[in-house]
């Protein structure tokens, strides 16, 4: 069975996830720990629980959902899976970010390989579907388990609300098909986990959500 742990990492409050099972292999998805102590929560609780980390996920390649991977890579040997058309995103490859009055630095760590829509990322007992769910970015990816009913949406899609699509590349309109052709054809008990806030239920977010 998968183990969820979420860890709400930098200013920007952004969901961490790292999922394992019996077999103690783990991913990441979306690893945004910029500070020390957020990089230390993080490896510590990797430790204690004996996990061995097999792969680094992104749902999308935003700077506050990748600001950990440098740190990933230099800890556990891993470089990041996404899909390649969030890599033409401008400013990614300078790893200098002005948000706000805060400017994040990071380390940039390009793919270890692409991953398209409908591909599986395996690990343990433990299967992801990716799928495409372009809009907020090009190249946004969800991952879908269906043995344990839950899906990790990235910004793509929020409890009552969805992802902005004023930066670029986004478009509302692609954001909004995304949603109802590819998430909105899950089960309706599966569990939301968005990129930022409270997870959801693909059925509340069916009946709720006065975005889509």
């Amino acid at each position: 069975m998968l183990q969820i742990k979420v860890f709400v990492f930098n200013p920007v409050r952004e969901n961490t996830y790292l999922l394992y099972d019996e077999t103690k292999e783990a991913v990441i998805i979306d690893c945004g720990a910029d500070s020390h102590d957020e990089k230390k929560q993080l490896s510590d609780f990797i430790r204690e629980k004996g996990l061995a980390l097999t792969h680094v996920l992104n749902t999308h390649l935003h700077f506050d959902h990748i600001l950990g991977n440098g740190f990933l890579y230099e800890t556990y040997g891993l470089k990041p899976e996404y899909n390649r058309a969030d890599e033409a995103m401008p400013g990614l490859k300078e790893g200098v970010v002005k948000f706000g009055r805060t400017i994040f630095k990071y380390e940039p760590v390009f793919a270890e390989r692409y991953i398209d829509d409908k591909e599986t990322v395996a690990f343990g007992a433990s299967r992801l579907e990716a799928l495409l769910t372009p809009g907020h970015s090009p190249g946004s990816l969800s991952f879908y388990s269906e043995k344990d009913a839950c899906v990790f949406t990235g910004d793509a899609l929020f409890r009552s609300s969805i992802g902005r699509t004023d930066l670029w590349e986004g478009n509302h309109e692609t954001l909004v098909q995304s949603i109802k052709t590819k998430l909105f054809n899950l089960p309706d008990n599966t569990i939301v986990y968005p990129g930022h806030a409270e997870p959801s239920t693909i059925g509340a977010e069916k009946q709720y959500n006065h975005y889509v």
